[in-house]
């Protein structure tokens, strides 16, 4: 069962009114790494906050890291579900957001862009599987629309309710 932390000692809920009239579309090659070319895009577009709206392709050599079974908050990232698989995979859903990060977490540095990226893929089976996408190789292309989050401040910061980037309005 979930055990809430009081309220007051998280962080604060927040709803912001953006505009998403800025969309970008963009086509990754074979062999691209899907974090690194997304925040490439962003970086060249200028793009500080942004949404993933639509994509589809193919990737090959992912990992996923979900929730286990009875984990607690905060979540302690030892305890997640890293599941590697090597492909192809045909790309089903993508969608995620981008925001920077305030202070450090893990090999992100202050003023990083932190990728929040959830995906389904497909198997040569038709089975499906996938959640909290970490890494990814694409594998013959992969096109993207990609909204521009405008009229945003939100950023990510650690939170020590859950032990993971959440956003947050009031940094």
């Amino acid at each position: 069962m979930l055990k809430v932390p009081n309220p007051e000692s998280m962080e604060p809920q927040f709803v912001e009114t953006v505009d998403l009239s800025e969309v970008y579309f963009t086509r990754l090659r074979p062999g691209e790494d899907l974090f690194k070319r997304i925040t490439e895009v962003c970086k060249e577009k200028g793009l500080e906050r942004a949404v993933i709206l639509s994509a589809i392709g193919s990737l090959c050599d992912v990992a996923f890291r979900d929730l286990k079974t009875g984990i607690e908050l905060p979540v302690n990232v030892d305890k997640t579900n890293l599941m590697k698989e090597y492909g192809p995979f045909e790309l089903l859903t993508l969608e995620g957001n981008i925001v920077p990060l305030v202070g450090e977490f893990g090999a992100l540095k202050h003023g990083d862009l932190v990728l929040h990226l959830h995906a389904t893929l497909g198997t040569a089976y038709g089975n499906v599987f996938g959640g909290h996408l970490f890494e990814a190789t694409v594998f013959t292309t992969t096109e993207i629309f990609l909204a521009k989050t405008k009229n945003s401040v939100a950023k990510k910061k650690q939170s020590s309710v859950t032990g993971l980037t959440e956003m947050r309005k009031d940094l």
